[in-house]
């Protein structure tokens, strides 16, 4: 893992890409840079991984290329239980929830994710509430979407008989 220079990111992407991202659709780009440049963009190797089980969510990242698996900590062993890719946020649930990390995430290819922190988060709450709206509602379709996933997965599997 190293952590990757924003500047150096939005010239080798460009804003078109950044805003075709779910994570950051509608948003203006001045706001788009601002999040790159005061978040950590942290360059990921396929096969490395990020646990930190039982650790405070102080942050959640959005996935700027690449995919990321996610195992959840099981009592006997991990579960993968989803993959996060590109535009895509993970542990925002964890941080917005006050829930320790109860997982480890996985590159499954060469990423490139963005942390955002629980400050910056606060921050653009304050300073831009009109476009912190707007992200919320980013994020929060995104949850919605997952857990219709998992409802989807627990129908299969399991349920009442007809």
């Amino acid at each position: 893992m190293k952590t990757v220079d924003a500047d150096a990111t939005i010239a080798a992407l460009g804003h078109p890409y950044f805003r075709e991202l779910a994570s950051f659709g509608a948003l203006p780009d001045e706001l788009i840079s601002s999040l790159l440049r005061n978040g950590v963009i942290t360059q990921i190797k396929q096969g490395e991984f990020i646990a930190r089980y039982g650790e405070r969510a102080v942050d959640f990242q959005i996935i700027l290329k690449g995919k990321i698996a996610f195992y959840k900590r099981g009592t006997d062993y991990d579960v993968l239980t989803r993959y996060f890719s590109a535009g895509e946020q993970s542990g925002f649930d964890l941080m917005i929830g006050l829930i320790t990390h109860n997982g480890t995430d996985v590159a499954v290819e060469d990423s490139l994710i963005l942390d955002v922190s629980i400050n910056q988060f606060q921050t653009l709450q304050a300073e831009h509430p009109e476009w912190f709206g707007v992200l919320m509602i980013n994020l929060s379709r995104e949850l919605s979407r997952e857990i219709e996933m998992l409802e989807d997965v627990i129908t299969r599997s399991t349920g009442w008989l007809l």
